[in-house]
């Protein structure tokens, strides 16, 4: 968990600006099919909705800089490119900037200085934009 840890924490001061895996308009979370993408990750469903409030009323780096201070765990919500299988929706989330499923992910690798290492047993949690639903 310790190296995971350290590549969440390299990857949330690289230059991306995806929120979440919601801007990923190829991904489609089809349960239990092994996925790569890059973006938000959270440790708990709550941080991962709540990601998705702030971020309705600034942007990603504040939402996640807000989260993670409030957090006794200094990354609780970061960026990421990882190798994952989805796993339940967890909730949806409406906001001025769209709708989100919050799903659960489980993490199989993280990519680090572009070398992939295997992540073991870590549940996570991420928001996807709901496509077609917003008028």
């Amino acid at each position: 968990m310790r190296s995971m840890s350290f590549a969440l924490a390299l990857l949330a001061t690289s230059a991306i600006s995806t929120a979440a895996f919601a801007e990923d308009a190829s991904l489609e979370m089809s349960e239990g099919k092994i996925q790569v993408g890059t973006g938000v990750i959270c440790d708990t469903q709550d941080e991962a909705t709540t990601f998705v409030r702030i971020m309705s009323e600034h942007d990603a780096g504040a939402a996640l800089q807000q989260i993670n201070s409030k957090s006794i765990r200094p990354m609780a919500c970061g960026m990421a490119t990882v190798a994952f299988r989805t796993g339940k929706k967890m909730g949806e989330i409406r906001t001025g900037k769209g709708s989100f499923n919050i799903m659960q992910i489980e993490i199989i690798a993280g990519a680090v200085d572009g070398s992939w290492q295997m992540v073991p047993n870590r549940t996570q949690y991420t928001a996807v934009a709901v496509k077609g639903l917003d008028i």
